[in-house]
């Protein structure tokens, strides 16, 4: 078969565009180290990466969920546990209260220290969280949860609404707890009422321990209500274990997925490099030879 000047050349440029074109593409690979540029490179690797991309964008997701979620528990908790704090003094004074030797002015000490206390509690449960949202007051988060009424009455002015958060894959933490469940009955009475009843009676001149139900009973709503407390505590503790626990079951999935993703778009440059230089040898022969040939007439075999 015989091939024409033209053909000749058109061959020679054909195969120096490829190599030159297979060269550029090895040389973006090795800048990148990436070996997938283009889905067209490896359709089913690239496939594989964007799956695996958007999971990893869901885990992110997931563990700024989680960062959030735990500093709101953590916080609860702080509150809460310094509250404990302040209902252990107050229980602490309710029993001095009741001991029989206490003249006026020691009952007066105990009234006035009572609602110190009583203020300091209140003022635990009326926290903010950084954004200036009020924590324990379930969904109404603009709202002052603990305030008096018109007539000097406590009130819960919250709701009982549970704000949760995704953390995972259909997987969910509750995020609040309010002050209603923790101090307040459904009859509405509360800690808070009581305090100030029981505060009253200790500045009475005629108080007398022993002929107070008022006292007793106080100690009893003190006690379910660090009961209810503490109980919320817990719970809250159960919850950072469980984003813990999540956590680093994400951070692991992450790693994992990193590597595989690493297998499938990551540039082997050892072979690169070999690649490189087959690649580099033929664009260089290509050239020498339509060099070559290029200069070749009949009176250079004369």
């Amino acid at each position: 078969m015989r091939v024409s000047t033209n053909q000749y050349s058109q061959m020679m440029s054909s195969s120096l565009n490829n190599n030159s074109l297979g060269l550029n593409k090895l040389m973006q690979q090795m800048a990148t180290g990436k070996r997938v540029l283009l889905p067209s490179d490896d359709p089913m690797a690239a496939t594989r990466v964007m799956s695996l991309g958007r999971q990893q964008a869901a885990i992110g997701q997931y563990q700024s969920n989680i960062d959030a979620a735990d500093l709101a528990l953590k916080s609860q908790e702080t509150y809460l546990s310094n509250g404990v704090d302040v209902m252990q003094q107050i229980r602490d004074l309710m029993l001095w209260a009741g001991n029989d030797t206490n003249g006026p002015a020691e009952r007066e000490a105990i009234a006035s220290e009572l609602e110190q206390l009583q203020d300091t509690l209140v003022s635990l449960i009326n926290a903010k969280d950084e954004n200036g949202k009020y924590i324990f007051s379930g969904n109404e988060v603009n709202t002052k949860p603990l305030d008096r009424d018109e007539e000097g009455n406590w009130v819960y002015n919250g709701d009982d609404g549970i704000r949760e958060v995704v953390i995972g894959d259909g997987v969910t933490v509750k995020l609040n707890v309010n002050a209603g469940d923790m101090f307040f009955n459904e009859d509405g009475s509360n800690l808070f009422d009581q305090l100030d009843e029981l505060i009253t009676e200790l500045r009475d001149p005629n108080f007398s321990p022993t002929d107070s139900d008022l006292l007793e009973s106080s100690i009893n709503m003190l006690d379910q209500a660090l009961g209810n407390v503490t109980g919320e505590i817990t719970n809250l503790g159960v919850r950072q274990n469980t984003l813990t626990t999540m956590s680093d079951g994400h951070s692991e999935v992450e790693l994992f997925n990193n590597h595989l993703i690493g297998q499938l778009e990551d540039l082997d440059y050892a072979d690169a490099m070999i690649e490189f230089n087959n690649y580099l040898l033929a664009l260089q022969a290509t050239q020498a030879t339509y060099m070559k040939t290029a200069n070749m007439s009949l009176f250079s075999m004369m």
